[in-house]
Order: C-alpha cells, then sequence, then structure tokens
C-alpha cells in the first residue's frame, strides 16, 4: 500500500519507490559530507548506477591536477557527458563494458551499462560475480517489475541455498510470491504459519493463479490437517483436509476410519 509504505528500517523489503526515494536522499547527505577521495568515487558510482550524469560529471571534474587521478577522471567524465543514444556509440559501450568485466573491473563495466540503460544486464553480471547485494540495490532503484523480479529470484535462491531462510520468506512475500513463502516456511517446519499466509492470501483474493500454487495451497492444508490431528483436534483437521484437494480427501477418509 503506497499510502503507508515501509520504513527505511525494512531496507530491501520496501517498496521500490520508497526505496529509491530513501537511497537517494541517503546519496545527498553522504554527497554533502563527503571528505576523502574514497568517498567521492562511492558518491560518483552511486550516481551513475542511480541513472544521473550531471552530476558525477561535476564530482570527477572537482579533482586537482595534482591528483594521480586527475586525467582518468577527466576522460571518464568526458566519456559520461558524452554518451549518446545512436548504435554505434551503445554497442561500442557495451563492449567495452564486457571487456572490464572480463578483466577484473566488475563495477566499472556495470557502471558503464548502466550508462546506457543496460541496468539489467548490469545486475545480472553482478549475481554472475556473487555481489548479490550490490545487484538488489540497484534492481530496486532502476527496474521494473518483470526485470526486478527476475533479479530478486536469483537472490532468494541465493539465499535458501545459504540458509537464510527467514529473509528469503520476507523477500518472497515482498515480491507477492506467496506460494513460495509457503513451501519455504514448510520447509521450516512452521506448518501453522505457512496455513495462516495461505487463508490470508485466499480470503484478501491475493493467492495465485497457477498449478504449482494450487498443489502448494494443498499441501499446506494437509501439512496443517495433520499437526491439528497431533494436537487432538480433528473437527478442525477434516475441515482442512476438505481444503488439501486429492490428498487432503485421503486423509480425511482415514481419520473417519479411525474415529469408527
Amino acid at each position: 500500500d503506497q499510502s503507508s509504505p515501509l520504513c527505511s528500517a525494512f531496507d530491501i523489503i520496501q517498496d521500490n519507490t520508497s526505496f529509491l526515494k530513501y537511497q537517494t536522499k541517503r546519496l545527498s547527505v553522504q554527497d554533502a559530507c563527503r571528505c576523502t577521495y574514497s568517498h567521492r568515487k562511492h558518491c560518483i558510482h552511486r550516481y551513475i548506477l542511480l541513472g544521473h550524469t550531471d552530476k558525477p560529471v561535476q564530482l570527477l571534474l572537482e579533482v586537482g591536477n595534482e591528483s594521480e587521478n586527475f586525467y582518468l577522471d577527466c576522460l571518464k567524465s568526458s566519456l559520461i557527458a558524452s554518451v549518446s543514444d545512436s548504435e554505434v556509440a551503445q554497442s561500442t559501450i557495451k563492449l567495452v563494458a564486457t571487456n572490464l568485466i572480463a578483466n577484473e573491473h566488475l563495477m566499472e563495466g556495470c557502471e558503464l551499462l548502466c550508462l546506457i540503460k543496460k541496468a539489467l544486464d548490469a545486475c545480472r553480471y553482478m549475481q554472475n560475480f556473487h555481489k548479490f547485494d550490490e545487484s538488489v540495490w540497484l534492481a530496486k532503484v532502476t527496474l521494473k517489475s518483470h526485470d526486478y523480479s527476475e533479479v530478486l529470484k536469483h537472490f532468494i535462491d541465493m539465499l535458501l541455498a545459504k540458509g537464510q531462510k527467514q529473509k528469503a520468506i520476507l523477500l518472497s512475500v515482498s515480491l507477492m510470491m506467496f506460494d513460495k513463502a509457503a513451501e519455504i516456511l514448510l520447509s521450516c517446519r512452521l506448518v501453522m504459519v505457512a496455513a495462516l499466509l495461505v487463508d490470508a492470501c485466499i480470503e484478501a483474493d491475493r493467492w495465485p493463479e497457477s498449478d504449482s500454487a494450487t498443489a502448494t495451497m494443498h499441501e499446506t492444508y494437509v501439512q496443517y490437517a495433520k499437526y491439528l490431528v497431533s494436537l487432538d483436534n480433528v473437527t478442525a483437521a477434516l475441515y482442512y483436509c476438505e481444503r488439501g484437494g486429492d490428498q487432503g480427501r485421503t486423509l480425511a477418509e482415514e481419520l473417519l476410519l479411525c474415529a469408527r
């Protein structure tokens, strides 16, 4: 709900609009407080990833001629200022970017990709080099829904591979991948929470309409019914069996036979 967005403490769980607004404000503060070359370099990098061009050129031209980075910064400012939409310029910059990335200059190559509006490619390269946090940051501030979801799905898979299931659940919910969140909850044996999530989504008409999502819903209800049986709450278990598809009906028949 855009009228009541999550606060900045939720970081990447925030909606993209709120996240971009906060990160832009944060970068302005960092820019105002910078005092070293590394601070300035960080601000330039972030501005480029955000799609700004005037500000990084201004910062690059601030360097004095006594600096060892004077020549390279001047060349970089000229490149940023002269980026055009021509096919030749775009293809050349993309070729240079991929060469930089292949030769261990990942962030510099990704900056070039962002200059020609190839942020999705930059995110993919970052993930290939295991820079997942940076890729998610870039995805949230630049990409539209479909491309953003693609990047986040890879990030969720990485989190699961590392056992960071709580964060994976929160991200799945933020992407409205409620069936994925329910699957992870079941794998964590949080059956009651999974059932509550499915119930809430169905009540709000937000549960995904797909065969896999339906299978997850049935599995959740069957597992919850078994949990209720373990608590001797057979009446409630039968209710959830009815919502558990074929497997649920089979379980209900077994429960009724045992009750006779």
